[in-house]
């Protein structure tokens, strides 16, 4: 199952369809089924990082889809949501329904998709953890014990808090922001914060302000972060974006 196929499941989770299969009935939503240690002991306990079938997702039963597990830091855990490598050919400069849906695929470049971040963070309790590779080789992370995205109606809004690190955070300058893409123009800024240096080099879609200390999605080959209080801009060769509950027994 590919990232666009999370779409259909959360449609059909929101219309009732999957509540009266046979055998399948509605659950409430359980963080525990959504934590990357909920699979397959015998295949997750080698510590493998790599892509998994999650069941029941977002506690509905039947309704599993994959989803690519880190395993690699801070004890594993972790559920990939968005990544982006100096080699792939991936465009992240997409519609607001694609970065609704997700794209790209889970092995290499992707979003996983606003709905489902929804979906898995709307019950509240997730982190969130950000790492990029500058041109330059600088390797940056950034740890947030609270990571939440609003629904549709509320434009996806962004809340995240809770960070931990030594240098300055970048992402409070993002919290409480709406999703914007090069369609969908939600940003605090009189213009477009996607198409700030233009159609030749736009931003991708994100959690706007009048614009921004970090862009993840930006084309490739730009970089631009707040570091060490000034604006840097060097090109991103690695971005990659994880969830997982903060509840979860990372140790077992």
């Amino acid at each position: 199952m590919t990232t666009t196929t999370i779409t259909t499941i959360i449609l059909l989770l929101a219309i009732g369809i999957v509540a009266v299969l046979a055998g399948c009935p509605k659950e409430n939503a359980s963080i525990e089924s959504c934590c990357c240690l909920g699979f397959n002991t015998n295949v997750f306990n080698k510590r493998k990082s790599g892509v998994y079938t999650m069941v029941n997702f977002c506690g509905v039963k039947c309704s599993d889809t994959e989803v690519y597990c880190d395993t690699g830091y801070g004890g594993g855990g972790w559920l990939v949501v968005q990544r982006r490598t100096q080699g792939g050919n991936e465009d992240f400069n997409r519609t607001w329904v694609e970065y609704e849906d997700g794209f790209g695929e889970l092995t290499g470049e992707f979003w996983y998709g606003l709905r489902a971040l929804h979906c898995l963070t709307g019950q509240g309790g997730w982190e969130m953890r950000m790492d990029i590779k500058l041109a330059d080789g600088t390797k940056l992370s950034y740890q947030y014990k609270n990571f939440t995205v609003g629904s549709a109606e509320d434009k996806y809004k962004l809340t995240v808090g809770g960070f931990q690190g030594t240098a300055n955070d970048p992402m409070a300058y993002h919290n409480g922001m709406y999703f914007s893409t090069k369609d969908s123009d939600n940003d605090q800024s009189l213009g477009s914060c996607v198409l700030q240096w233009g159609p030749s080099v736009p931003c991708g879609g994100w959690w706007f302000n009048a614009c921004w200390h970090v862009i993840p999605n930006i084309l490739k080959g730009h970089g631009a972060i707040y570091l060490n209080n000034q604006f840097v801009y060097l090109a991103f060769t690695y971005t990659e974006i994880k969830i997982r509950p903060f509840q979860c027994n990372v140790n077992n």
